[in-house]
């Protein structure tokens, strides 16, 4: 069954429309998008290998996990159904940090969160990843510059590793 979405406007307010999810959007209408990124006491984040099935970015390295918000759910637990689907980690994300990005047709709220989650505690979905790791700050940017991990801005990524060190959520 296909996810169906709740769209936005471009304030983030409900327009009340519910969509199949890749259905394309029309002007003015948004969808909403969630990133988890877990970040250990070292300062590492738990990054995560796409599967070489996926559609978009297949065998990319990417932020812990992400995904849509489905009709009915609020962002926050859509980034905590995420985080169990794909990698069977249960999270509250109570004390965690946001930040958002907008892009044309929608917005990407990155969640940013501590946990010493041990690697072989996980339950990976396979459909959707085929490996995690922790990486530090240079290992991440390190990845994107040979082009191995999602395309985001370096400036970005750098932005999450210093939120996570400056918002006291690291020990």
């Amino acid at each position: 069954m296909t996810e169906q979405i709740a769209l936005l406007d471009a304030d983030r307010a409900p327009i009340g429309k519910i969509v199949p999810r890749g259905t394309k959007l029309l002007d003015g209408e948004h969808l909403l998008v969630v990133h988890v990124c877990i970040f250990n006491r070292a300062g590492e984040l738990l990054v995560q290998q796409r599967s070489a099935l996926k559609k978009i970015y297949p065998g990319y390295w990417d932020v812990s996990a992400a995904g849509g918000v489905r009709a009915g759910e609020t962002g926050r637990e859509a980034a905590m159904r995420e985080t169990r689907e794909e990698l069977g980690i249960s999270l509250t994300l109570r004390d965690s940090a946001a930040v958002t990005l907008a892009f044309p047709g929608g917005f990407d709220d990155f969640y940013i969160t501590q946990a010493d989650v041990p690697l072989k505690g996980l339950t990976i979905q396979t459909e959707e990843v085929q490996a995690v790791r922790w990486a530090t700050r240079n290992e991440v940017l390190q990845l994107l510059r040979e082009g191995a991990f999602a395309p985001y801005w370096e400036s970005f990524l750098n932005l999450l590793f210093d939120l996570h060190e400056n918002l006291g959520l690291r020990e």
